[in-house]
């Protein structure tokens, strides 16, 4: 009998489909009990004992899968793969799936989320007020603001699909450009040093790469109106958390909306501000996508433990 681990947590959690499709194909299959994310230790010590596993957002490094024995599929619930070492797989010979369920629009409508409690103060009135203070802080309109967005992909197309309504200037920095777009939404492409340097609200939806580890740094953070807001709904990598915490003790930029961070589960400083709103990498996390992509995760796994 093969083997499966679901190292992602929270499965099937709204919907049992996924599970009972993987046991009607005769596996073996065990769960994440630890509701979070597995740490690399724990990662390599799981790997050697199964066949298959659908993985989550923890690490599939060349040390890691060198623990595998008998691994022959990696199934991603997600997209993104930069979690795990391609070519270290494909040496090895494990089938590598992801998911093409998309979850844009719950992180896109995750980040304007965050946009509206930031410049309208909603999480801190509603703490103040849970503790007896009434007090009123003036907020910030998002109409008519300039919206610059880092990796204007799938998920930042939505991101512009969905605020329309607020009559906002987009500016965007992606090394692809997609002129049909950008003329039908009327956004300017720039360097990345103009969108720090125009943008009220940046948000950033770029995958996580070798290259573009801490892309935002102090030396970009500084650049910012001191007015202006930072969202991170990607990949916590892409900031330098270290950078970010200077210039918010600084009060270069008015907040921060972050859903990611370098290490997870995150109990790090950024937390100690209060104009920073922190979630625990949600933004796709929605039953309506999450459903889809857990059945789609379990078919992939089952596709590829058949083409072996």
């Amino acid at each position: 009998m093969e083997k499966i681990f679901i190292a992602t947590t929270t499965y099937c959690k709204h919907s049992l489909e996924p599970l009972n499709f993987l046991k009607s194909h005769g596996f073996h299959v065990d769960t994440n009990e630890k509701g979070r994310k597995l740490t690399n230790d724990e990662i390599s010590d799981t790997v050697s004992q199964y066949d298959g596993i659908i993985a989550g957002t923890e690490s599939y490094s060349e040390n890691i899968l060198n623990h595998s024995k008998q691994l022959k599929v990696i199934s991603r619930l997600g997209t993104g793969v930069d979690n795990i070492d391609l070519k270290v797989a494909d040496r090895m010979g494990i089938n590598v799936f992801n998911t093409k369920t998309s979850p844009a629009l719950g992180v896109a409508e995750l980040a304007l989320g965050l946009i509206l409690d930031l410049n309208r103060n909603i999480s801190s009135h509603n703490s103040d007020l849970k503790n007896g203070i009434w007090e009123k802080r003036m907020g910030s309109l998002i109409s008519g603001k300039t919206l610059g967005i880092v990796g204007l992909g799938t998920i930042g197309k939505e991101l512009v699909n969905i605020t329309k309504g607020f009559g906002l200037k987009y500016l965007a920095h992606d090394i692809k450009i997609d002129f049909k777009f950008s003329d039908l939404h009327q956004i300017e492409y720039c360097t990345l040093e103009e969108v720090f340097t125009k943008s009220d609200i940046i948000s950033i939806h770029t995958s996580l790469t070798k290259e573009n580890q801490n892309l935002i740094d102090f030396n970009l953070l500084k650049m910012m109106k001191q007015n202006s807001i930072l969202i991170n709904t990607s990949r916590g990598g892409i900031i330098n958390e270290d950078d970010l915490i200077k210039a918010l003790k600084q009060k270069r930029i008015t907040g921060a909306g972050l859903d990611v961070f370098s290490t997870e589960p995150y109990q790090g400083k950024l937390l100690e501000f209060d104009n920073v709103v922190a979630t625990p990498h949600i933004a796709g996390y929605t039953k309506e996508i999450r459903s889809k992509m857990e059945l789609e995760a379990a078919k992939n796994l089952v596709k590829g433990l058949e083409l072996k």
